[in-house]
């Protein structure tokens, strides 16, 4: 009740004020509510206009986000066992190659005198090129280090241990960019050939990632690219090993939509031809051959459709399958193979205005004396490690013995790439075995 009676006092009490404000007050009443409403129309817009704003910076940071999603992501957590699907089978050396499982590895028996001399290389031609050039540094893991169950871990030296001291050892601003954690926690996928020295298109896109990451740059995806096989491969290490039970291979490729404009160079950077990046015939023994044609000395990409950035990268055999996946990434890609070329790289890069490089090798090659003055010579001019570092090689292998980035421990043959049956007439791999050099009858030319 006495709630009853405030709620009427209170509405005659409003109705009198109402009454007098309407008696004394019309005019600037009116004008009142027309401010209040400006006033009103003003604030709803300021809202719409801050609430628009909240709305493009939450799809701006979606985008972002979204954008993220495509970038390399650092693998974590514990590296995954290998099986052991012989345990009974300690393996055998068959003319310097190791056999488990039928599969064929090559023994690694890099050292740290060895990993500081290439570190020392690789910070040398950084110092010649300068500070506006930024260099990457990609090193790569071989088989052996990878597929092996861990009873033979002690069977040859640690890859690892092996790369950190080659990034403990740079004197330059070097980028590295170590794959061997990416690739260990994928060891159980097929990332190098059973019968073979080099990795596949599998492995080489791993380690693609990686360079993306440390380049903060976005990756192209396996999902974007088509997928083709190459089978029945046997390589070098069948051939070498002359073991028949190996099991057998089969060389994956990718390719993209976009038109890539492929030149071929001589090593000197002359005499221009059309080329391919992908030779899809590829067979039999020459299969790994279906990167860039084989090893030549300088290839130029171009893709309309690329990041609008352009990259030398300074390769051996390893670097070719890792090749196209930089083709399909940037706008201009110069692949160089350091082994068979005779320019000055700063003068080259600055002739074509590049800004960024990247030194790939596999530690085979790192490990070789050959090799790292072979890259020297980029700058005009190689030191013998021999002269001047004592302990390049670790003593359980000769300096005759290492006599390129694959090395067989038993045999000084050097059945790998010497470049001592390049064609330099045709600048184009015209007669090269990748694997045993005795098939000269591989046309690796662009026929299209």
């Amino acid at each position: 009740m006495k709630i009853n009676s405030m709620i009427k006092c209170s509405a005659v009490l409003l109705s009198i004020a109402a009454a007098i404000a309407a008696a004394g007050c019309n005019k600037q009443e009116s004008s009142s509510k027309k401010e209040e409403t400006s006033s009103k129309v003003s604030a709803s817009s300021d809202v719409s206009s801050e609430s628009e704003s909240k709305t493009e910076s939450k799809v701006s940071e979606v985008s972002k986000e979204e954008s993220k999603k495509n970038l390399a992501e650092e693998e974590s957590g514990p590296i995954p066992e290998i099986s052991d699907p012989a345990p009974d089978d300690n393996g055998e050396t068959v003319n310097g190659v190791f056999i488990f499982d039928n599969k064929a590895y090559e023994m690694f028996y890099g050292s740290k005198g060895m990993a500081e001399y290439y570190a020392e290389t690789i910070s040398s031609i950084k110092k010649d090129l300068g500070s506006e050039i930024k260099v990457y540094n990609v090193l790569v893991p071989t088989h052996v280090a990878v597929d092996l169950p861990s009873r033979f871990d002690d069977m040859c030296n640690n890859q690892e241990e092996y790369i950190k001291y080659i990034t403990d050892a740079y004197t330059e601003d070097i980028i590295p960019v170590s794959t061997y954690n990416k690739i260990m926690h994928h060891r159980n996928e097929y990332l190098y050939f059973n019968t073979d020295h080099h990795w596949t298109a599998l492995g080489a896109y791993y380690a693609y990632l990686e360079f993306t990451r440390a380049a903060g740059i976005e990756p192209v995806q396996l999902s974007d690219l088509k997928e083709d096989k190459i089978e029945g491969y046997q390589g070098s290490l069948a051939a070498i090993s002359g073991v028949e039970t190996l099991k057998d291979d089969y060389v994956t490729y990718y390719t993209s939509d976009d038109p890539i404009d492929t030149t071929l160079y001589d090593g000197d950077g002359s005499n221009p031809q059309d080329y391919s990046l992908i030779h899809s015939y590829a067979e039999g023994a020459n299969a790994y051959g279906v990167f860039l044609g084989g090893d030549t000395p300088i290839l130029v990409t171009k893709n309309e459709k690329g990041n609008g950035k352009k990259i030398a990268v300074i390769k051996e055999s390893y670097g070719n399958a890792f090749s196209p996946f930089i083709a399909y990434t940037y706008s201009e890609a110069h692949f160089i193979d350091f082994r068979y070329v005779n320019i000055n790289l700063k003068s080259y890069l600055q002739e074509h205005g590049i800004d960024e490089v990247i030194f790939i090798n596999n530690t085979m090659a790192s490990a070789t004396e050959i090799r790292c003055d072979e890259m020297k010579e980029l700058i005009g001019g190689s030191s013998s490690s021999a002269e001047n570092n004592t302990d390049y090689t670790d003593d359980t292998q000769t300096d005759d013995n290492t006599t390129d980035d694959n090395y067989t421990e038993d045999n000084n043959t050097d059945y790998y790439n010497t470049g001592e049956n390049y064609d330099y007439d045709t600048g184009a791999e015209e007669n090269y075995s990748e694997d045993t050099n005795t098939d000269n009858n591989n046309n690796y030319t662009n026929e299209e």
